[in-house]
């Protein structure tokens, strides 16, 4: 055999610079790759970002904790009712108008004499149960108008939605000159009582109540409900009248056509809204006589009584 054959050391020298050659040029050429792969790849690891350094955060006080109040019940609302605790009104020592309602003018100015008595009566009841206080204004109904709180209903009437008492001027005039006295007592029997259901309004009663006959199963259940909602504004007018009785000098004649004039109130017949004549004076009676909203608790009374 031929011995192997061996190579020059200019040769070996060559080669292995060759090589090493080679291998520079490859490891140049990665690191640009690697370079490269960074810039067009979005990869936050090949290129961190460098920023100044920002002002430390300051510490924020501890987050406030909203607690949400349960809502109070249609049933509590009505029948356990903070107004039904306030105790007894006091009287504001109120008296009527000097003027003869013989006149839209002195209609007028009998009716808010009546209502400035009922907001000095009845805001320290409300505040007293932890509702807010609103007085109410005086509207006056527009004889063929079907709108609003001043359509023609020949009578008085509460407009939740404006806060305000709509009267007939009109018809009191006319009935004024029939007999004097019988209508005075019916304007502040009517005022009185349209006024409670203001204060049902502020004190979320005729919310609860409207709300129960929306759930009613059947008209009479309907029915029932409104009844005592009117049952009761009729009471807490009653209320009123009886704790500025002395004031009011509801004595004699005047007490005996008063009495007249709320037996009058209800409905025996037809669509039973109003609730009986029996059962009209035995709430306003019973308000008159403890001048004590506690006594105007028709949502707990038995079905007969609010008939």
């Amino acid at each position: 055999m031929k011995p192997p054959r061996q190579h020059s050391r200019k040769v070996v020298g060559a080669l292995t610079a060759l090589v090493l050659v080679m291998l520079t040029g490859a490891t140049f050429a990665g690191v640009k790759l690697i370079d490269s792969y960074g810039s067009r790849v979005d990869n936050p690891l090949a290129q961190p970002s460098v920023r100044k350094s920002q002002a430390p955060i300051p510490t924020l006080p501890d987050p406030t904790v909203t607690v949400t109040v349960p809502g109070i019940p249609d049933l509590v609302r009505l029948q356990k009712n903070e107004l039904y605790k306030v105790g007894t009104m006091a009287s504001v020592n109120c008296k009527e108008s000097s003027s003869k309602p013989s006149t839209r003018a002195a209609v007028l100015q009998y009716y808010r004499t009546i209502l400035s008595c009922l907001d000095r009566a009845w805001s320290p009841i409300v505040k007293k149960a932890g509702y807010d206080f609103q007085p109410v204004s005086l509207v006056q109904q527009v004889r063929g108008s079907k709108s609003g709180c001043t359509r023609d209903l020949a009578g008085v009437f509460y407009c939740e939605s404006e806060l305000a008492i709509s009267i007939d001027w009109q018809t009191d005039v006319e009935n004024y000159r029939d007999d004097a006295l019988g209508t005075r007592m019916w304007m502040l029997e009517a005022v009185s009582t349209i006024y409670g259901h203001h204060i049902q309004h502020l004190t979320q009663i005729m919310t609860a109540e409207l709300s129960r006959e929306g759930w009613a199963k059947s008209p009479s259940e309907r029915l029932e409900w409104n009844r005592r909602r009117q049952l009761q504004a009729g009471c807490l007018g009653g209320v009123f009248v009886g704790a500025n009785r002395k004031s009011l000098g509801l004595t004699g004649a005047k007490y005996e056509a008063w009495e007249e004039q709320v037996k009058l109130v209800g409905d025996d017949k037809g669509a039973r809204t109003q609730g009986s004549y029996k059962n009209n004076w035995l709430w306003i009676e019973a308000g008159f006589k403890s001048a004590n909203p506690g006594s105007c608790n028709t949502f707990s009374a038995p079905a007969a009584k609010v008939s």
